[in-house]
C-alpha cells in the first residue's frame, strides 16, 4: 500500500534560514527577470538541497516559486511540486529588497539522494505575475519602421495581469479563509465523506494529475487510520488569481499540524504549505488543485 500524499503532506516541516555551503552550480536568469535564481544542488549533510535567490527589481516581491523534484537512487520520483520562497527570518516574513542576494535551503525528504529545482515564477504583492517559462518563450518584435533601441536601463519585469482584480480578492478573503479553516475542521473528525464533499467531481491532486474523487476518498481513509488523532491550525492564507481567463483563485497557506501515529503511538508536529485551485460553480466552494511540501519539526534531543 502507497503511502497517501496527505500522509507526506503531515510528515515534514519546510525550514527557511541561510545555507552554510553552496556546491558549483550555474544561475538560471532569463532577460527581464525580476530575480536571478542560482541552483546549489544537495548540501554536503545531504540532507537538503541549497539555493540563491538575488532580487533585481524594486517591485516588492511576495514570494517565489521553484519547480522541484526529488529522486531515489534508482531514479524513482518521490515528489514533483512547487517550492514557495519568502523571506522569513525566526517566524517572521520580512521584506524582500532590490540588490540583495539570498541564501537558503529545503530539507530533503527521506530516501532522497538527487534533487532538481528551478525559478517558476515570481508572485507580486500586487497579486502581479512574472512567469520563467512565460519569458523563455517569448521572442522580442520591434515597433514597425523603428530600429530596436540600443539601451543600458535595468531590466523591466514581464507581468501577466490578473483576471481577477485584487480589490475583488480582497472581496472573497473572508470567505474563503473560511472555507479553508472550515475543511480543516472537518480534517479532524472521522467522517471522509464529509472532507470530500469540499471536493469538485475532479481533481488535480499532487503529482498524481486528475483524479476522481473515488481515489482521493481512498487517500483519505488511509490518512485517518494511519493518523487516528489530528489536529490543524491554518495561518495566514494569500489569494491569487490564474494568469488565464478562469475564474478559479488560488490560494497559499500554511497548516501546523499535531498528528499521533497509529503504529508508534509517538505524537509528530510540524508546518505544511498548502496549495490549493478554488472554484465556486455554484453557491459552493470546491477544490480542484490541491498539492503541498511539509516537513516535520525537529526531534527533541
Amino acid at each position: 500500500m502507497g503511502i497517501s500524499p496527505f500522509a507526506v503532506l503531515a510528515a515534514a516541516f519546510l525550514v527557511f534560514s541561510t545555507a552554510e555551503r553552496f556546491q558549483a552550480a550555474a544561475a538560471e536568469t532569463a532577460g527581464e527577470a525580476p530575480v536571478e535564481f542560482t541552483y546549489g544542488g544537495i548540501a554536503p549533510d545531504k540532507t537538503k538541497f541549497v539555493y540563491k535567490i538575488k532580487v533585481n527589481t524594486d517591485k516588492p516581491i511576495k514570494e517565489v516559486h521553484m519547480n522541484h523534484k526529488e529522486m531515489d537512487a534508482s531514479g524513482k520520483v518521490l515528489v514533483e511540486n512547487t517550492v514557495i520562497w519568502r523571506n522569513v527570518v525566526h517566524s517572521t516574513e520580512q521584506p524582500i529588497e532590490q540588490g540583495k542576494t539570498y541564501e537558503d535551503y529545503t530539507m530533503l525528504n527521506s530516501g532522497a539522494v538527487k534533487a532538481e529545482c528551478s525559478l517558476a515564477e515570481v508572485i507580486f504583492k500586487d497579486f502581479t505575475r512574472w512567469s520563467a517559462t512565460a519569458s523563455a518563450k517569448a521572442t522580442p518584435t520591434p515597433a514597425p519602421d523603428t530600429k530596436p533601441p540600443q539601451t543600458k536601463e535595468p531590466p523591466r519585469v514581464t507581468e501577466s495581469p490578473a483576471p481577477i482584480a485584487p480589490d475583488r480578492l480582497a472581496g472573497i478573503q473572508a470567505e474563503v479563509e473560511s472555507f479553508i479553516k472550515s475543511v480543516y475542521r472537518d480534517m479532524e473528525q472521522d467522517d471522509p465523506d464529509k472532507v470530500l464533499r469540499s471536493f469538485d467531481a475532479k481533481v488535480d491532486y499532487y503529482s498524481y494529475g486528475p483524479k476522481e474523487k473515488a481515489f482521493i476518498a481512498e487517500q483519505l481513509r488511509q490518512y485517518f487510520a494511519a493518523f487516528p488523532i489530528r489536529s490543524f491550525s491554518v495561518g495566514e492564507v494569500t489569494l491569487q488569481a490564474p494568469p488565464s481567463n478562469s475564474r478559479k483563485v488560488s490560494v497559499t497557506f500554511d497548516v501546523r499540524y499535531s498528528l499521533k501515529d497509529a503504529s508508534k503511538g509517538a505524537t509528530s508536529t510540524g508546518r505544511s504549505h498548502v496549495e490549493w485551485d478554488l472554484i465556486k460553480p455554484d453557491k459552493v466552494i470546491k477544490i480542484v488543485r490541491f498539492t503541498g511540501t511539509s516537513y516535520p519539526d525537529p526531534a527533541a534531543p
